[in-house]
Formats: C-alpha cells, sequence, structure tokens
C-alpha cells in the first residue's frame, strides 16, 4: 500500500526529528531542505527516507550537530577545510558558497573537506553553484562496496558524481549520479520480492547475479563497467586523495558507528567570465540541451531527455501530488527512529 506526504509535512517530519536529536533550527532546516528535495526530485533512497542515517549517527556521536566548518589553509583558489564530523549538509552547502566567491575572484574556486560526513544526494550543492551562472561539480566517497572491474570485492564506494551548468533556456543542466550501482535500490528490491537487473551485482563467487541476497558476501559493480571503475577511483582521489582522508577500503562500513565515517568531500566552481563569458557558457549549454532534446528516440523510447529533465519533471509531479511512500518502507523507517529513542507517533 502507498500513500503520499505533502512537501511541508515532510519538512515538518525532518525538522522534528532532528530537533529531537539536538539540531539547531538553522541546521535542522538546512538538512530538512537537501532531504526534502532529494525526495521531490525521486531520489528516495537519499531523501526524508534516509533520516535515520542522521539519527543513529548522531545518537553515536559520529556526526556532531552545531560544528562549524574550519578552513584549515586558503591559497589563491584553493580552500582546505576541517569538517570535524559536523552535518554534512550543512558543511557541503556551505563549501559551494566559499568556491563561488572565490571563483568570482580567480575564475576558479575549489574546496576539499576532510573529516567529512555524509552529504546524501549531491545536485542541491551544484546546483547552488549553478544559481550563481557558474558551473559547479562536486563528489564524495563512501564505503567499498563496489567491486572493480573484473573483481568480485569491494574496492571503493558507489562514489557519486554531480555537476551542474546554467543554461540560456532557464533550465539548468544537472548530473548526479553514481558511479556504481545503488545498494540502496538493491535493498528496495530485495524488499519487494523483486529481482535487480543484468550487471548489478555479482555474489561472493565472482558469478554475476539477479538475486538481491546475492550482495550479502557480493558485491556491487561499477556502472558502466571499466568507465564506472576508473570515475570511482577517481572521486577517490579527488576526496580521499586531496584531503589525506580515507580513500577506497580504508573507509569505514557504512554500518560501523563506533568512530569516525571519515568520508570527504570536493567541490569546484567554474566562472566562466573569466573564459568566454557566463553568457556563451549558458547559450552552449542549452545548446547542447537543444541538439539531445532533437534526437530520435532508440526503439522502446519516447524521446531523449536531458540530464535532470526526468528528476525536474519528477519534482513538479510530487509538488503537486505529494511525496509517495510505500507503508512497508515508511514503517520501516520509523522503527530505526525508535531505536534511536525518538519520538515518531505523530508520523505514523
Amino acid at each position: 500500500m502507498t500513500s503520499t506526504i505533502t512537501r511541508a509535512r515532510a519538512d515538518a517530519f525532518c525538522r522534528d526529528i532532528l530537533h529531537q536529536l539536538g539540531v539547531g533550527e538553522r541546521e535542522a532546516q538546512v538538512c530538512s531542505d537537501v532531504l526534502v528535495e532529494s525526495s521531490l526530485r525521486g531520489v528516495d533512497s537519499h531523501g526524508i527516507l534516509s533520516l535515520p542515517i542522521y539519527a543513529e549517527r548522531i545518537r553515536s556521536g559520529q556526526m556532531c550537530p552545531g560544528v562549524d566548518l574550519q578552513i584549515v589553509r586558503d591559497r589563491g583558489a584553493t580552500l582546505f577545510c576541517d569538517g570535524g564530523h559536523g552535518l554534512g549538509p550543512v558543511q557541503a552547502l556551505e563549501a559551494a558558497a566559499l568556491v563561488v566567491d572565490k571563483a568570482a575572484q580567480a575564475g576558479v574556486g575549489v574546496a576539499s573537506i576532510s573529516n567529512c560526513n555524509y552529504v546524501g544526494a549531491l545536485a542541491p550543492y551544484v546546483e547552488r553553484i549553478g544559481q550563481s551562472g557558474m558551473l559547479g561539480m562536486c563528489a564524495a566517497n563512501s564505503t567499498p562496496r563496489v567491486a572493480p572491474h573484473g573483481g568480485r570485492e569491494g574496492v571503493h564506494g558507489t562514489n557519486p558524481l554531480s555537476y551542474a551548468v546554467p543554461s540560456a533556456d532557464g533550465q539548468m543542466l544537472v548530473f548526479d549520479a553514481a558511479t556504481g550501482h545503488s545498494a540502496a535500490r538493491v535493498t528496495a528490491a530485495r524488499d519487494e520480492g523483486l529481482c535487480v537487473g543484468d550487471g548489478v551485482l555479482v555474489d561472493a563467487q565472482g558469478r554475476p547475479s539477479n538475486d538481491p541476497e546475492a550482495l550479502e558476501g557480493g558485491a556491487l559493480l561499477p556502472v558502466g563497467g571499466a568507465l564506472g571503475y576508473g570515475l570511482g577511483l577517481l572521486v577517490d582521489l579527488l576526496c580521499g586523495g586531496l584531503s589525506g582522508g580515507p580513500c577506497g577500503r580504508d573507509v569505514p562500513p557504512v554500518e560501523e558507528l563506533s568512530g569516525p565515517y571519515g568520508s570527504s568531500f570536493f567541490i569546484m566552481a567554474i566562472d566562466g567570465d573569466f573564459f568566454g563569458g557566463r553568457e556563451v557558457l549558458a547559450e552552449r549549454c542549452a545548446f547542447l540541451m537543444h541538439s539531445v532534446r532533437q534526437i530520435a528516440p532508440a526503439l522502446g523510447t519516447d524521446r531523449v531527455r536531458a540530464p535532470g529533465e526526468r528528476a525536474l519533471q519528477e519534482r513538479q509531479a510530487r509538488i503537486q501530488r505529494g511525496i509517495p511512500l510505500s507503508a512497508e518502507r515508511w514503517n520501516a523507517v520509523l522503527q530505526r527512529l525508535r531505536r534511536c529513542e525518538l519520538a515518531v507517533e505523530d508520523w505514523c
């Protein structure tokens, strides 16, 4: 059975839970905005359903509300920051603002955050740069559950990479994707009694499998084979490599709460005015997006879409109809929150 929750109620739910966890109003609102926006875009695994991740990490002390982003080194166009294990979305958005300021002065602004934390979906951070008229790119590394191309054990995380570019037609080009297949989608398929598609995972013996249960002892596969593998390693180097933090198999398991998670974050802004011009970049982006939409669709496809277009359409639909929630997944979220000794009766 599936019900829906309005945007306003989803925001109230997130802020209520975060306030119970001792998160101040400003940080709670920032985190809620990121979570609700992800749900509206259809990225349910990183939206309001991921709130138990914050609850469990805050309760364990792995995630610390009220910790300010510290600038360790500020040189030219670059910033090296220490997150102090604070709230990931808060610090990622602050870093986005900082690199925009840098890029306005030098053409490029780059920040690396060590001792960061879970930041969720990446689109909100690069969109903030795009709204400033600049090209934005960011990446985050994570628990090593993705096997290298040709391997059967995890060597790096799903390691998402995202970018946003302003467009002259007013619709920003936004790309946000993991370089490895999603464990959350495998778990969702298992919970719903479904199979996963080909090329998603291998079992403990390294055999391709469509059974979600095979992920226990097995590994996820990189998206696009060798391409996802290479980009996944790049994300680890942009994040853990530049920050001196954990890389690949050094990143602790996501379920390990007794010590710091240690993931890192990388973000960059590029100001087109230092190159061919912001207007030129936006016009070229609009040209590319128009060109994509003019391509004849392949058999079985209604039309070709630009990156981020489907998420934008989903967002508009969910603002009107509400965010869909299966009873099973919602109850699982509430149960995890109860185990963190949080009051959820008003949200049942």
